[in-house]
C-alpha cells in the first residue's frame, strides 16, 4: 500500500515538474532573410541607412532589436529557446527547416519577417501544427483569412477612414473631403471610398488640387500618390494654399523627399498615417537608444526595424506566457500600438492605426 502510494505522489510530482517546465519555457523560431548563400556585399558606406538597403542587412536591425528583447529574459524564471534560420525565396529551403521535426518539434511560435512569397507555406505549417505566428510587415489580408494562427501587425487601409471620422467628422456638413489622386487605384483609396459611401459621408475625387480661398467649409485633404516628382509638385500646390482653411493629410513617404521646401513642414494642420511610431521624448525611448549604441555601435531607428524587433519580440514572448490573454500584458512596446480583431474562422489582425500631426516641426500623436 505504502509502495503504490510512493508511485502515486512520485507520478505526481513528476507531472507538476513537467508542467511547470513547460509553462515557463518558449522555443521561438526566427525566420529572418539573411541571404547567407548570396555573395557579400563590399563597399564604403556613408549611413547605417545606407546599410540597411543591402539585402544581407534589411533585417538586420530587426534581429538587433530582438536580441535586446531577449536579453530582458536573462535574469528571470523563463526559459527562452532560440532557433534562427535564413529564409529567403527558395520554397525548397524553407521546407528543409519546417520539415526537420527535431529542430520543429518544440517550437511555439514563429517570428516571420521573411518574404511574402513564402509566407502561406510557413503559415499553414503553423496552421497544422497549432504554432503562433507573426507577420510582421505585410499588408495582405488572405494571409490571415481561414487560420486563426496568424497575428497581422499591420492595420488595413479601413482603419485610416475610421480615424479621419472619429476624430475629424463629429459633423461631416462642416466639411469638404477630397481623395486627392492620379488615375492609379490603389487599396487605399478603394478603402476610403468603401468607408465614406457606406456611412454617406460626401467626398470627391480629384488629379489636380482646386481650391477657393473664399470657400466657408473646412477642406480635408488626403493625398494618394507617393511618386516623388508628384509629391514635390503637390506640396508647392499645398503651400499656396496655406491661407484656405484646410486639414492636410499626406503619404508618411513625403518625409523621406529632401526636395520638400521649408514652409511646407509649417501648414497649420499637416498629419500622416504610420503604422509605427516612437515619441522620442520618452525616457523609455532614450534610454533603449543609449543601450542599442552601447551594444551595436549604431542607432536604433524605426527605418531599419531596431524598435519592431524589439517589440515583436518582447510582447509575444509575453503574450504567450500570458496564455494570450492581453488583460495580462505589462509589457507596452515602443513602436507599435495593438488593438486585435480576430477574422471570423481566421487569424488576428491589429486594427489600430496612428494618426501623427506635424507641429511646430515637431511630431505628435493625436490619441
Amino acid at each position: 500500500m505504502r509502495k503504490n502510494l510512493l508511485i502515486l505522489l512520485i507520478t505526481l510530482l513528476s507531472h507538476q515538474i513537467c508542467c511547470a517546465q513547460r509553462t515557463n519555457e518558449i522555443t521561438v523560431l526566427y525566420l529572418l532573410p539573411f541571404h547567407l548563400k548570396e555573395n557579400p556585399v563590399y563597399s564604403s558606406f556613408k549611413s547605417s541607412a545606407e546599410i540597411f538597403q543591402v539585402k544581407q542587412f534589411e533585417m538586420m536591425g530587426f534581429w538587433l532589436g530582438a536580441k535586446m528583447a531577449l536579453d530582458e529574459y536573462q535574469n528571470s524564471n523563463k526559459i527562452i529557446n532560440v532557433i534562427v534560420r535564413d529564409a529567403v525565396t527558395d520554397i525548397h529551403e524553407l521546407n528543409k527547416i519546417l520539415e526537420n521535426t527535431t529542430l520543429m518539434e518544440s517550437v511555439n511560435i514563429i517570428i516571420g519577417p521573411f518574404y511574402g512569397s513564402l509566407f502561406p507555406t510557413a503559415a499553414e505549417y503553423a496552421k497544422n501544427h497549432q504554432i503562433i505566428i507573426i507577420n510582421p510587415f505585410s499588408s495582405r489580408y488572405d494571409f490571415v483569412e481561414n487560420n486563426p494562427y496568424v497575428y497581422k501587425l499591420l492595420p488595413p487601409f479601413i482603419s485610416r477612414a475610421e480615424v479621419v471620422a472619429e476624430h475629424f467628422l463629429s459633423d461631416s456638413e462642416e466639411y469638404d473631403i477630397i481623395l486627392w489622386g492620379d488615375s492609379t487605384i490603389t487599396p487605399e483609396r478603394i478603402a476610403y471610398k468603401y468607408y465614406f459611401d457606406k456611412h454617406q459621408i460626401s467626398y470627391k475625387e480629384v488629379n489636380s488640387l482646386s481650391l477657393s480661398k473664399s470657400h466657408s467649409k473646412k477642406n480635408i485633404i488626403i493625398s494618394l500618390f507617393e511618386q516623388q516628382e508628384r509629391a514635390v509638385y503637390a506640396v508647392h500646390s499645398l503651400v499656396s494654399y496655406s491661407e484656405t482653411n484646410n486639414i492636410v493629410i499626406i503619404p508618411e513617404k513625403w518625409f523621406t523627399i529632401s526636395e520638400l521646401p521649408e514652409d511646407f513642414y509649417t501648414l497649420p494642420e499637416l498629419y500622416y498615417f504610420t503604422n509605427y511610431f516612437v515619441d522620442e521624448n520618452s525616457e523609455e525611448i532614450k534610454q533603449f537608444r543609449l543601450d542599442y549604441v552601447n551594444n551595436y555601435g549604431a542607432p536604433a531607428d524605426l527605418a531599419s526595424f531596431s524598435y519592431q524587433g524589439y517589440d515583436v519580440t518582447r510582447y509575444f514572448i509575453d503574450l504567450f506566457f500570458a496564455d494570450f490573454n492581453t488583460n495580462e500584458l505589462q509589457f507596452n512596446p515602443f513602436s507599435y500600438q495593438f488593438k486585435w480583431q480576430q477574422i471570423l474562422n481566421g487569424g488576428f489582425e491589429n486594427v489600430k492605426t496612428r494618426l501623427i500631426q506635424v507641429k511646430d516641426l515637431e511630431l505628435e500623436e493625436i490619441r
